[in-house]
């Protein structure tokens, strides 16, 4: 299992007009893109870096499942709806050990 984890520092708060753009986005993802065991928009919590205020948490089932992800053109479209809402990421990738 590979987890992927993006944190997103936004130029603005977040706005309610954003998450049905993203919602749909993220439909799409899960619609065309296989190999997916997780894929959530989540809050940051942590007071230690509040500057990035949410973050993109997935699973995918195999390296090919994540690379095939990051290629597809629902992923592009994902990028696009975000891109002028955020100013800066952090992008997490690894190994998830089975037993966790």
């Amino acid at each position: 299992m590979y987890l992927h984890i993006v944190l997103m520092a936004p130029h603005t708060p977040i706005s309610p007009e954003f998450l049905p753009k993203l919602n749909l986005a993220f439909r799409r993802i899960r619609k065309e893109c296989s190999g997916i065991e997780r894929f959530e928009w989540v809050p940051n919590f942590s007071q230690s870096s509040s500057r990035y205020s949410h973050a993109l948490l997935s699973v995918f089932t195999t390296q090919t499942a994540l690379d095939t992800y990051r290629s597809s053109e629902a992923h592009q479209a994902m990028l696009d709806a975000i891109a002028p809402h955020i100013q800066d990421i952090v992008v997490l990738d690894s190994l998830l050990e089975e037993s966790l």
